[in-house]
């Protein structure tokens, strides 16, 4: 057979089968459980005071007084009425023919027409009880009438389970004022935060970029390290600082306080804000001089070849940088959580409506994942759009020389930058400063000690451990499969696997964490895919979660790849994998090194699938850093575990930038 030939097309087809289900299935069983609505169900009391509804145990059914007992109905259709017969019995009567049995767990059934219910009873017993209360049983009376004999004073739920196809979430979902300030909450932080970071990156970026400024280099590194930086560092550093209660209110007395709105926006646009920097720099570098010098030689003033030339062609970074910084902020789980605390926000919103122990909603999760999804898809099509309807390309591209600056506007650019990078730095600042700290009753004493690390490594570092264990697997799992998939697509091409293997895996990077963890809990809950509470349903979320890095940085890498070495090999007889194993992969090395630096550290900082999806004894770095934050736990040692976090982050992106393997980051 031709798939059993092709070793290619065979792995196609199960990178192809591994993705749909993973990707795909979950999130089309989130927006089947957006659509399917459960039939409802009412709940009777019956005791000495005669017979009643219970409001608070009924939904979408009617339950009203009637001449001679209850009336049930639904969509305004009179289905049952209900009489009492005796103190321990109940008429029902149906205008259809009632069917007696039971459901597959073995309780009472009532079915007429198309609705089945299925019954059951609470019956409170006294304290000194020994006996078991009554039963509940069905005697037929005529082919429309039943006898239903229950327990003293007993709730009787009568419950429709049968599913239909509806829209009823939704119209739930864009009818209640908690879901409209959540979904509204989440575009406002997202929009803001992304237009503070873009007025302060762009305008940064343009002038390290066209600028001999000081320490641009170092400046390009510290910004790649705080692009990668946890994303509830911040919300937790800041908190600390200008919290109620923080170091900074406290010391000077400020009646302020971050928390709130304002302060999930002022945290984010920090978190976001080099994001939008590293784009719009490599933009700006790779700007053609000759389009500038054939404006200017026209007569144009700077400022007029700046806001008409340089920005327009810096356009496709700049755009790609607001759209990755849009997605970071309104998909953030771990800011809003912490810092926002009355701020209602989509993420969270999701988050506990599907695993709160209160008011547990799992059809409002499924239809906030659904909305969640929708709203970061058309940031997408509205990025793409813009970018396919202008043209952005150059035959030939010449570097640009830096202008100089004077002596005063070198030192504002110095300044401006030296503070975002300061605002940006504060939560590592401020932890690191913190591990180091006496702690009493969650405020800070000013005793240098080292009582906090001492502490962290006596009561093990068992997170630590699993937070690598996960970054390692995770890291090789997608570079493997994110190569292969790559070069299923560049240089096999098939016709319709490769278009829709490409569109599958850059799937996660429009789902938001708290999504994609929801849907694998939804698709791994049962036998025989019971992965749920297990390290490897982390490990299977990292993965999929961060394909789009791999494969996108192992395209580029294949790019540059003539095929012509590839066909010299195989034209010699060597076999297609011997040639991929022994020449194309050591040529995308570098490519591949990038991806698998991207996918290790988005890994072992992911928090907002991470909550979600661990259960101990696999509990990541993150979950015990963001739980301890939440909790009046003791701080200098949730600084001491995150400054470990911390150092398994830079230690090995430094090498990696100091070798020259990454520039810039590309995601969020």
């Amino acid at each position: 057979m031709k798939i059993l030939r092709d070793n290619w097309l065979l792995f196609s087809i199960v990178a192809l089968m591994i993705c749909g289900l993973t990707i795909i299935v979950p999130q089309l069983r989130l927006m089947a459980a957006s659509l399917l609505d459960e039939g409802g169900r009412f709940t009777l009391l019956h005791n000495k005071d005669g017979l009643q509804s219970v409001p608070e145990m009924t939904s979408r059914y009617t339950v009203a007084k009637a001449a001679s007992g209850l009336s049930v109905s639904l969509n305004a259709t009179k289905d049952l009425s209900v009489e009492v017969e005796n103190d321990r019995t109940l008429r029902l009567t149906a205008l259809q023919a009632l069917v007696v049995g039971k459901d597959e767990a073995g309780a009472l059934e009532l079915a007429f027409g198309q609705t089945r219910f299925s019954l059951s009873q609470q019956a409170p017993r006294g304290l000194f009880a020994t006996a078991a209360p009554a039963p509940l049983e069905i005697k037929a009376q005529s082919v429309n009438s039943v006898l239903l004999s229950h327990a003293a004073n007993a709730y009787i739920t009568f419950e429709n389970k049968a599913l239909s196809v509806s829209a009823v979430h939704y119209l739930d979902f864009f009818t209640r004022s908690e879901t409209l300030s959540a979904t509204f909450n989440s575009l406002l932080i997202a929009l803001v935060s992304t237009g503070l970071a873009a007025m302060i990156g762009v305008s940064l970026a343009y002038l390290v970029a066209r600028y001999q400024v000081a320490g641009s280099t170092a400046i390009v590194f510290l910004v790649t390290m705080a692009s990668v930086s946890p994303p509830f560092l911040g919300a937790y550093a800041w908190r600390l600082l200008l919290g109620r209660n923080g170091v900074l209110t406290s010391y000077f007395g400020w009646d302020i306080s971050i928390v709130g709105l304002h302060g999930v926006i002022w945290v984010i646009t920090w978190l976001v804000f080099p994001i939008i920097f590293l784009l719009s720099h490599t933009s700006f570098q790779s700007l053609d001089a000759g389009h500038i010098e054939a404006a200017e030689s026209l007569g144009a003033k700077p400022s007029y070849v700046r806001l008409s030339v340089e920005i327009p062609l810096a356009l496709p970074g700049i755009i790609t940088g607001l759209y990755l910084a849009t997605m970071a902020a309104l998909s953030d789980f771990g800011t809003p959580r912490i810092i926002g605390l009355d701020v209602n926000a989509l993420p969270v919103l999701i988050y506990t409506s599907f695993l709160s122990e209160a008011g547990r909603n799992p059809a409002l999760a499924a239809t906030g994942s659904v909305v969640l999804i929708t709203i970061s898809s058309l940031f997408l099509m509205a990025q793409q759009i813009y970018l396919a309807r202008r043209g952005f390309a150059v035959v030939a591209s010449r570097a640009l020389e830096r202008k100089r600056l004077s002596s005063l506007g070198h030192a504002l650019v110095l300044i401006g930058v030296s503070l975002a990078l300061l605002m940006a730095f504060t939560p590592h600042l401020t932890v690191l400063v913190s591990s180091f700290m006496e702690w009493r009753v969650g405020l800070p004493r000013a005793n240098f000690t080292l009582a906090n690390y001492t502490t962290m490594l006596s009561t093990g570092l068992g997170p630590a451990w699993v937070t690598l264990s996960l970054g390692i697997a995770g890291t090789l799992a997608a570079s493997a499969l994110g190569l292969g998939i790559a070069y299923v697509i560049i240089r096999k091409r098939y016709r319709v696997i490769a278009p829709v293997l490409s569109l599958t895996v850059m799937m996660p990077y429009v789902i938001p964490g708290t999504v994609l963890g929801i849907g694998l809990i939804m698709m791994f809950n049962k036998a025989p895919l019971q992965l749920t509470g297990t390290w490897f349903i982390l490990a299977l979320a990292y993965l999929i979660r961060n394909l789009p890095f791999t494969v996108k940085a192992s395209e580029a890498a294949l790019r540059r790849v003539h095929p012509a070495l590839e066909e010299a090999a195989l034209s010699l007889g060597a076999r297609p994998l011997r040639v991929f194993v022994t020449i194309t992969a050591p040529l995308v090395l570098a490519g591949a090194v990038t991806g698998a630096t991207l996918t290790f550290l988005h890994i072992v900082t992911e928090l907002s699938s991470t909550i979600v999806l661990y259960r101990p004894p696999w509990k990541p770095m993150t979950a015990v850093i963001f739980e301890n934050t939440l909790v009046d736990a003791d701080f200098g040692v949730s600084a001491a575990q995150t400054i470990l976090l911390m150092l398994i982050i830079y230690v090995p992106l430094y090498f990696i930038v100091r070798y020259g393997q990454i520039q810039g980051k590309s995601g969020g």
